[in-house]
């Protein structure tokens, strides 16, 4: 603790009192080492009893977190391999759910945990790449060379193997376009062109290059709700019929997807990042693309009763009720825990 500056025990608490009151995390952490060298033998859950005598806002919670073979966890008299890792909060509960897994349950038991706790720091040993074992480098490692295998390489800009966007011969391709010109500079819902129905899948006969609207094979307009026709289902008050809905999941009538029976058919899920079926944005291994709300936007039919229920006639929905897509769309929600 060379580089610990040299303070009286009472100039020392008085440091943590202060970034305390601020609310200062970086302060509390540096001014902690500063009184352990002025009061030695100081541990852990001494610190943390001290603390909440005095009311300090900030806590010490001893976490269950993995560390890496090459790194251990050291309390603050040296000892290593110790089970907790230390973490600085200003709250004895965990804010996020994120945060649960490996809290304490009590501050009994944070109290007892905080005993064989302590920051993880690198070990300084080598590991050799070929056996994955420490101590040693590969060069002279025992064992038989393996062969690991090799993480592909993939262009962004033309999606072949081989080579990095920084190093691609093809024409540089702006992926944020606008959807609707394939121009730069704006995004679809701000295009001054006409919109375009190149790319669009008509909602009634699912051919390419036509809306809805414009549909050849033309379509019912009755009500998606009730069935009848001189009126649509958004100044419906009837009754929503069962019989008219279609699962988008098993493809069969009489309820809705959230509700389906069957397992869900990742097959009908498309992604809105990368415009594949077969999984949701948030499983998307691909680099996220910038938001676009406008034609050839907006909402799909990604996450079939697990993130959103669709059903006939529209697009996905957090109540599950549904909605025509040529009447009416639900609000977006989000929640946080």
């Amino acid at each position: 603790m060379s580089d610990v500056p040299d303070m009286s025990p009472e100039e020392a608490w008085e440091m943590l009192k202060k970034a305390d009151a601020e609310r200062d995390l970086d302060d509390f952490r540096k001014a902690v080492p500063i009184y352990v060298k002025a009061v030695p033998g100081t541990t852990l859950n001494q610190l943390e009893q001290g603390f909440r005598d005095s009311d300090f806002a900030v806590h010490l919670i001893a976490l269950e977190k993995e560390v890496s073979l090459t790194h251990t966890i050291v309390n603050l008299q040296g000892k290593i391999d110790c089970k907790y890792v230390v973490g600085f909060y200003f709250s004895a509960k965990p804010k996020r759910a994120k945060f649960a897994d490996g809290w304490p349950a009590s501050p009994e038991e944070n109290i007892e945990r905080l005993a064989d706790a302590g920051y993880v720091m690198d070990r300084m040993v080598p590991k050799c790449i070929n056996c994955r074992e420490l101590g040693h480098l590969s060069k002279s490692c025992p064992n038989e060379r393996v062969e690991h295998e090799r993480v592909v390489v993939m262009c962004y800009n033309c999606n072949e193997q081989g080579h990095r966007a920084r190093d691609c011969t093809q024409p540089r391709v702006d992926k944020f376009a606008c959807r609707n010109c394939k121009q730069s500079g704006h995004k679809s819902s701000d295009c001054p062109e006409p919109r375009s129905a190149e790319g669009v899948e008509c909602k009634r006969c699912n051919e390419m290059g036509h809306f809805a609207k414009d549909c050849p094979t033309g379509g019912s307009s009755a009500c998606h709700n009730c069935g009848e026709e001189d009126h649509k289902s958004k100044e419906c008050d009837k009754p929503r019929n069962m019989d008219l809905v279609t699962c988008r999941n098993c493809d069969n009538t009489g309820h809705l997807s959230k509700d389906c029976p069957e397992p869900k058919n990742w097959s009908k899920v498309t992604c809105s990042n990368c415009g594949e079926n077969g999984h949701t944005h948030r499983r998307c291994v691909k680099p996220a693309a910038e938001a676009d709300d406008g034609p050839g936007g907006g909402a799909t039919n990604e996450g079939i009763g697990g993130e959103g229920d669709w059903e006939e006639g529209g697009t996905a929905t957090g109540g599950g009720a549904g909605w025509e897509s040529a009447d009416a769309a639900p609000a977006a929600s989000t929640s946080d825990w």
